[in-house]
């Protein structure tokens, strides 16, 4: 019976395996008594899977794990880890390791890398990679051409297919390290079409390129942002994108897994400046590192605190003769907020996913005008038979019916209306947006629960 060939390569751990507690806690066992076992433990994890341990290890743990790291995986770790960890390692390194660690990475991770680097060891790195390779350095980082590979396979389409195959065998060892699509361009590298290797391997070797190749390929310029990016890549199932000049000559590609890192990274942000954080904020960074980072996020949170305080002291009076009011205002602003950031989240999603336009923008903002009334008279209906039962006056219960369904609404158009103006004002809406809808219905909510309990209850 014939032998078949067998490929051994480091893989990651078993899925829902990665890094669990026993594998966690031996490593930090090792780190501080055995070094061979260590380099024991490092040698089988695979790049993703240290720069997983890289991230949940503390600041001191951190460089003893780096420098144990075998060279032929450095660069695989530091172009996984998060950006905040990845500079701190970087300031651990040396220029000469850091020029190592690289050597082998595709032009698309160097580029990421040099945003991190000292100027040291950015300039021992920039002698290191050839010039055209240093062009990635001209796109901004959100951008495609910041997401770009220069690596790709582009062939004359006067080639057979057979001709390609056997390329493809003679040159293994040259080759790009994914290959998903080869590009098919003319002398001056005029992207004519392109060929997938899942279609390569069903045609007859005699066919030409130019018969057989996709002559309509999805490409992008290098200036368009990456969360348009992103979204090509989910809407139409691509593996590569072609990025091209004005011209349409082939630059480079971009592959899923760069979009797979967009894709993630667009989540996180969203959700860390919702909450007031910073996205590049280290996990076990240091203390007063971490308070630089949040304290001003507190201090825009302070004045609208204050905003909403000023307007309670303006019925402080009225307050007084009805303590019942202390009581049920809260929860009219905190319903608001809640509705506020509902409408919100849904119109910052729409225009992430380019589906609200100057066309369709007052339709949903009367929806959501809709949305909120309905649920304002529903809640207010409820909070309004509870109050007066409680506190045993109607009026009460009508002032706080009044004042739900006022503040839903208020929510509703905020939440609306905050991320679109902040986008035709060219701010992200994901970072401004929740400090000011959370003012708004507070602010809203008070004044209208307060000022109609004072006009009508007093």
């Amino acid at each position: 019976m014939a032998e078949e060939a067998q490929v051994v390569d480091r893989q990651p751990l078993p899925l829902g395996q990665n890094l669990t507690e026993p594998i966690y806690n031996a490593i930090l066992k090792a780190i501080d008594e055995d070094a061979d076992r260590l380099d024991l433990l490092l040698s089988l994890l695979h790049p993703s899977d240290i720069a997983d341990l890289l991230e949940r290890l503390p600041n001191q743990h951190r460089g003893v794990v780096l420098h144990k790291v075998p060279e032929d995986l450095l660069g695989g770790v530091l172009s996984n880890v998060e950006s905040a960890v990845q500079e701190r390692l970087l300031e651990e390194m040396s220029a000469e390791e850091v020029n190592a660690a690289v050597a082998k990475l595709p032009s698309d991770d160097v580029a990421d890398l040099l945003q991190n680097m000292s100027d040291e060891q950015a300039i021992a790195t920039l002698r290191l990679i050839p010039e055209i390779q240093q062009a990635l350095l001209n796109y901004e980082e959100d951008t495609a051409g910041g997401l770009m590979q220069l690596e790709t396979l582009a062939v004359p389409q006067t080639w057979t297919v057979g001709r390609l195959m056997d390329y493809l065998r003679d040159s293994s060892q040259k080759l790009p390290n994914n290959i998903a699509t080869i590009y098919i361009t003319d002398p001056t590298r005029k992207l004519l079409g392109t060929l997938s290797l899942n279609r390569l391997v069903q045609i007859s070797d005699d066919k030409r390129l130019s018969d057989v190749m996709r002559t309509d390929p999805f490409t992008v310029l290098p200036e368009e942002p990456q969360k348009d990016v992103a979204q090509m890549f989910e809407k139409y199932d691509l593996i590569a994108l072609a990025v091209v000049d004005k011209n349409n000559r082939l630059l480079g590609q971009i592959t899923i897994d760069d979009v797979m890192d967009v894709i993630l990274e667009e989540h996180h942000y969203e959700m860390m400046h919702q909450a007031g954080v910073s996205d590049e904020e280290d996990l076990f960074g240091s203390t007063m590192h971490t308070t630089q980072k949040r304290l001003p996020w507190l201090v825009i949170n302070l004045f609208t605190a204050i905003l909403a305080s000023v307007v309670i002291s303006m019925f402080e009076g009225t307050i007084q003769e009805l303590v019942a009011l202390a009581v049920l205002m809260p929860i009219v602003a905190s319903m608001g907020g809640n509705a506020g950031t509902q409408t919100l989240t849904v119109t910052i999603r729409g225009l992430a996913q380019k589906k609200i336009t100057s066309k369709n923008a007052y339709a949903l903002l009367k929806k959501e005008f809709l949305v909120g009334s309905f649920n304002g008279l529903v809640l207010g209906t409820l909070l309004a038979g509870g109050t007066a039962i409680v506190y045993g006056n109607q009026n009460l219960g009508l002032v706080i019916f009044a004042a739900t369904i006022a503040n839903h609404i208020f929510a509703a158009i905020a939440g609306n209306l905050i991320p679109l103006i902040l986008e035709r004002r060219g701010i992200d809406p994901a970072i401004a947006s929740g400090i000011l809808i959370t003012t708004v219905t507070d602010v809203m909510g008070f004044f209208t629960f307060l000022g109609l309990a004072a006009w009508v209850l007093l």
